[in-house]
């Protein structure tokens, strides 16, 4: 196993694994992958994996005796799933926390609760100011939808989240980008506001495209072009005689016009 997650190349410091005993995925991408894709299958072999357990690789583990001389293995290694309890729910069972929305099962309460929080509705600009104010996470407001989210940042704090990153970006909310309406313009049309970041931040992201007919916006080039093939024309002789090559039309007459 390497010291960096196969996924997002980060430092593999935490690991979350199923059955088949893969541990090369970092926990948060592994959450992120249950949680925003509903996908349970290892990103390795893709088997489908209904529990994981999250731990300390290691590597890290081993870093820790060093530093402290400890003598002995701490690590937490699960080979055979089936000794997990079934049934379960949110919290402490017996020597593990169980976590619902993502179904994995962590050895350690301070980054089970760091998932949780990861994974519920928040407004991350409430979250820094109380977090630097230390006042904790008790008075921090609950959202029962996005869209009471989605009110509570635009009329709190005059913020918006980009619709089409919401629905096409797999990433956490708390990991949404928030704009004003000026920067969100800006992002959807050449992708250069200040919260999208430096030139090579953005990794050559130059604005949501847009259908030229209908001039709506899509998230990439893949639902642009679902949208261009499904409300849109184009002419089976020319791609014939052009293969690779697509020329739409707005509608049926607009065809017929060429």
């Amino acid at each position: 196993m390497d010291d960096s997650c196969v996924v997002c190349a980060d430092n593999l410091e935490w690991v979350a694994y199923g059955a088949c005993g893969h541990r090369d995925v970092c926990s948060t991408c592994v959450a992120r992958l249950r949680f925003i894709c509903k996908d349970l299958r290892c990103c390795i072999c893709k088997t489908e994996s209904y529990v994981i357990f999250v731990t300390k690789t290691r590597t890290c583990m081993i870093s820790i005796l060093l530093l402290f001389q400890a003598l002995g293995d701490y690590t937490r290694m699960i080979n055979d799933f089936s000794v997990l309890p079934i049934e379960v729910r949110e919290g402490r069972v017996g020597s593990y926390w169980y976590h619902e929305d993502t179904q994995a099962f962590f050895d350690d309460v301070a980054h089970y609760r760091m998932i949780k929080a990861m994974c519920r509705l928040s407004c991350i600009v409430c979250d820094k100011i109380e977090e630097q104010s230390n006042a904790g996470i008790k008075r921090r407001g609950k959202f029962r939808n996005i869209e009471q989210l989605k009110g509570h940042l635009f009329h709190q704090h005059r913020l918006v989240m980009c619709s089409l990153c919401l629905e096409g970006r797999k990433v956490f909310i708390c990991e949404q980008k928030l704009y004003t309406r000026a920067q969100l313009n800006q992002h959807i049309n050449t992708g250069d506001s200040e919260v999208d970041g430096t030139e090579s931040e953005r990794g050559g992201f130059l604005g949501h495209p847009m259908c030229e007919f209908c001039k709506s916006p899509f998230y990439g080039d893949t639902e642009l072009y679902s949208h261009m093939s499904t409300e849109h024309y184009t002419c089976h002789i020319c791609q014939r005689q052009h293969p690779g090559q697509y020329e739409y039309h707005k509608n049926y007459n607009d065809l017929e016009a060429r």
